[in-house]
């Protein structure tokens, strides 16, 4: 791919995340962003090496990034091998035993994702002189990912320019029952405008993702500073590019000046966000504590709590996501009640509290429900 090439982009975005996901791109993109079209689960933008670049390495909420590079009509199997076969395959591969297909259909003729899958790789490898046989690849070079789109008999092809899921930062290598995405913690906070201004508290921090998010939205860290991306692997990557728009970034940097609280009543969730902690390298930024929230005392006065208690199964129905609102409505009043104050927890259909975002997490419908009367103005898009 070209440095000055405009392309066209795809974020992935979970689903109720979509304005917040766009907000962020608007800011790192800086004033030269490209307007983007929002839809359900997605938004698209044009842009350059330094768009994907920026994109890939500072958005929070975001779940993956791909390039659309092809789309046509196709009713048959030997015009996809046809049209697809002129694509330009070699800015991304340099070989196509690497190529893995991801299929989707609806309402087109073609609906075998199998031979799909099969024929968009022979094309691939035609159009980059390899015999269509060839799929063994490159022990050493990560699979890159074709996500393949056919619906009422238009093919969409999009190349993945993420590799993992962009949740993965590169830090949580301890896990605790039912963790909290990174991405989604990271929408939480930014739902709440959260920018390190305040202090900040998770009381049932787990492997401490809602903390570490926090501090690193605090000292102006990006995301993606701690992993690879599957971008790194193509032909046209340009590794100075990349190294110059990371310099810039942790000149970005800034201390965290406001105090960060995370505590966990289990002594072996606590050492698991520990290390965690210490991995994205924000663990003296934060104040730990092995503590029930009942028994919780901090020497500040207001700030924002954010927090994932446990749910689970138990806990899917109307009442009891009711009562518990109740119960840490009630502990807020009793113990941090000038705190602007939020829970995950499950969705129902008629809860009497309105959650300010919604979105799965762990297969489970989750809101953010506000414990505390103040609420955060919705994020402009």
């Amino acid at each position: 791919m070209k440095k000055k090439r405009q392309e066209s982009f795809y974020i992935i975005v979970q689903p109720g995340l979509e304005a917040l996901c766009a907000s962020e791109l608007a800011k790192c993109l800086g004033d030269n962003a490209p307007p983007c079209q929002i839809e359900h689960g997605g938004i698209g933008f044009s842009g350059c090496l330094n768009e994907l670049y920026q994109a890939s390495l500072w958005l929070r909420s975001a779940s993956r990034i791909l390039v659309r590079f092809g789309q046509f009509t196709c009713r048959d199997f030997p015009t996809l091998y046809r049209k697809a076969k002129n694509l330009p395959w070699g800015m991304y591969l340099r070989h196509a035993g690497v190529l893995q297909v991801q299929a989707s259909c609806r309402g087109s003729r073609l609906n075998h994702t199998g031979r799909i899958a099969e024929t968009l790789s022979d094309a691939c490898a035609r159009a980059l002189g390899q015999e269509p046989t060839s799929r063994t690849g490159d022990n050493n070079v990560p699979p890159q990912t074709l996500f393949v789109r056919l619906h009422n008999d238009i093919c969409t092809l999009s190349m993945d320019c993420s590799g993992d899921h962009l949740h993965r930062r590169g830090y949580r290598t301890q896990t605790t029952a039912a963790p909290l995405r990174e991405n989604l913690a990271a929408a939480c906070l930014l739902q709440y405008r959260w920018s390190g201004r305040q202090a900040f508290l998770d009381p049932f921090c787990g492997s401490g993702t809602f903390a570490i998010e926090a501090a690193l939205i605090a000292g102006n860290r990006p995301a993606g500073a701690q992993r690879d991306f599957a971008f790194m692997n193509w032909p046209g990557y340009r590794q100075g590019l990349w190294q110059a728009i990371q310099l810039q970034a942790e000149q970005q940097q800034r201390a965290v000046k406001v105090p960060i609280f995370a505590s966990d009543r289990d002594p072996r969730a606590l050492e698991a966000a520990k290390i965690n902690a210490r991995n994205a390298g924000v663990y003296d930024t934060i104040s730990w504590q092995q503590q029930s929230i009942e028994n919780l005392s901090l020497p500040i006065e207001n700030g924002l709590w954010l927090c994932n208690p446990p749910y689970g199964e138990r806990l899917e129905s109307e009442i009891s996501t009711s009562q518990r609102l109740r119960q840490l409505q009630q502990l807020h009043r009793q113990r941090l009640p000038s705190w602007q104050a939020a829970a995950l927890l499950p969705t129902c259909p008629h809860t009497a509290c309105r959650a300010l975002l919604k979105f799965s997490n762990g297969g489970l419908d989750v809101g953010l429900f506000p414990i505390s009367k103040e609420t955060p103005r919705a994020p402009s898009s």
